[in-house]
């Protein structure tokens, strides 16, 4: 795998670029407060360039372990289950045969398989 070549000057821009957008929309000072200081870090000072970017990936990571187990979550409990309960409900036959008084799901046959079928099975 290809790993990314960092430019935290670049992070520090995106960051203060998104806290700017963040304040266009929300119109709270402190956002524009953030995003001028973390611009002139970004420009002015590359050690600090380099803490910002390191904690902006370390946040990214937190977040990539948190996220998608909510997404999957919610497409769990929205989608599926909904649909598998209405599957349940509106089937015809009972699959599993738990209705009847039968000991198992199997059925029995009474062929006898050799050689030559399972030669091409399909």
């Amino acid at each position: 795998m290809k790993q990314m070549k960092s430019n935290p000057a670049k992070t520090a821009l995106t960051i203060s670029v998104g806290f700017a957008i963040l304040f266009y929309f929300y119109l709270a000072k402190w956002m524009l407060v953030l995003s001028i200081i973390i611009g002139l870090i970004g420009v002015l000072s590359e050690s600090l360039s380099i803490w910002i970017e390191k904690a902006w990936m370390k946040l990214a990571y937190i977040l990539s372990l948190i996220v998608p187990n909510i997404i999957l979550g919610v497409v769990f409990f929205v989608f599926l289950f909904p649909l598998s309960l209405l599957s349940k409900i509106f089937r015809k036959e009972d699959v599993l045969r738990l209705n009847n008084n039968l000991q198992s799901v199997y059925k029995d046959k009474d062929k006898v398989y050799d050689k030559a079928h399972f030669e091409n099975m399909w």
